[in-house]
């Protein structure tokens, strides 16, 4: 009789607060998420055919105006029935709506997945976005998980006809949400294509560069290798010159030494001449008082005028003037001597110097032709 008595609001709100708890037991949503308060002013969700009387606490009264307590019953019974039934349509459309709110949240994570998957260093710029529009669609779906749960709990029916077609509309609000969300996906689908295709263009643009780079650095080591060989062939080159300017250097020497040697034999040359020339002119003052008694000498020939020296003969020279005569063959043999010896060093030096000009040898020649005849003993 107690259970009769109960208002419908307060087994609607138990059995808000009971559903309201079960999802808080299962960690689905949060205190606060979902408001399940019930409204101020609340009308009964059926009423009976027969007349009701002004309140459920008031006994219920025929015409007669006498409280029937059948009636009352009967219209308790009825309302329970159909609060029993609201209660199960209401409990089928909210595990149907958990069921795709379970669907929707493995495929937000699937999609979640796979763009942690392509997100790399070229996406960054793509990821932020595609995170701010997996959770947009997140809390879009719990939006509209919040105003379905609300509009269920709020749609004022009055039998099971009316319950049903307000699952129906749910359930084509779930459809569309569906759609909605297959859409999304596509974009997102579409973007994670236009990334995989920048990736492989990038790829592509990459290992051709590489390959150009190490052409490059191909023909930069062919060019460091032709250059090593210019670098050393012009080190040798100039090895080469400098071997031949030191070798110049070292002629020129030899040749400033045999022209100071020729010019000392010239100088010794002449000396010699001198003093042929005056030991002849003296000879010629001592044997002319003799040569009056004697025979008078031949005139000496043409061939033996072209010489520097005069032609004396052994008859000639007296006893007095053997000792001096002797001395200047002595020293006449003895310039001879050098003179040939410089000629045998002249000779040695001109092979060294067959580098040098033509000019210089013949003049160096000429200088040694002008030197005067050699002097034997056949001439004293």
């Amino acid at each position: 009789m107690m259970l009769c008595r109960i208002k419908p609001e307060i087994m609607i709100s138990c059995l808000v607060f009971f559903l309201q708890e079960r999802l808080y037991a299962r960690g689905e949503i949060t205190r606060g998420d979902v408001p399940f308060d019930l409204p101020q002013t609340r009308s009964p969700l059926y009423e009976d055919i027969y007349s009701k009387p002004s309140s459920l606490w008031a006994p219920y009264t025929d015409g007669s105006g006498r409280a029937s307590p059948n009636g009352d019953h009967v219209t308790a019974g009825s309302q329970l029935l159909a609060q029993a039934k609201m209660i199960t349509s209401l409990h089928q459309a909210v595990t149907r709506l958990e069921r795709d709110r379970d669907q929707h949240q493995q495929r937000i994570r699937s999609l979640e997945d796979d763009v942690r998957r392509l997100r790399g260093p070229q996406g960054d710029t793509h990821g932020a976005s595609t995170d701010r529009k997996l959770e947009e669609l997140r809390q879009d779906l719990f939006s509209e998980i919040k105003r379905l749960q609300e509009r269920e709990r709020d749609v004022p029916s009055r039998d099971a006809g009316c319950a049903l077609r307000s699952t129906a509309s749910v359930l084509q609000e779930v459809n569309e949400s569906k759609r909605a969300l297959w859409s999304e996906f596509e974009s997102l689908r579409r973007d994670m294509d236009y990334l995989h295709q920048r990736l492989r263009r990038q790829e592509e643009d990459l290992l051709r560069q590489l390959a150009e780079s190490q052409d490059v650095k191909r023909a930069q080591d062919r060019n460091a290798k032709v250059l090593e060989g210019v670098l050393s062939g012009q080190q040798t080159h100039t090895m080469d010159i400098t071997r031949a300017r030191t070798e110049t250097q070292d002629v020129q020497r030899d040749l400033l030494q045999i022209r100071s040697s020729i010019s000392e034999l010239k100088d010794d040359v002449r000396v010699l001449e001198d003093q042929i020339h005056r030991h002849g002119a003296r000879s010629g003052r001592a044997a002319n008082p003799a040569s009056r008694k004697k025979k008078p000498v031949e005139s000496p020939s043409p061939s033996s005028e072209d010489d520097s020296s005069p032609q004396v003969s052994l008859a000639d020279i007296s006893s007095e003037d053997t000792s001096c005569s002797l001395g200047v063959c002595a020293a006449s043999y003895v310039s001879k001597d050098k003179s040939s010896s410089s000629r045998r060093e002249l000779r040695s030096q001109e092979k060294t110097t067959s580098t040098l000009n033509g000019d210089d040898l013949s003049d160096y020649l000429d200088q040694l032709s002008d030197s005067p005849p050699e002097l034997n003993f056949s001439d004293l």
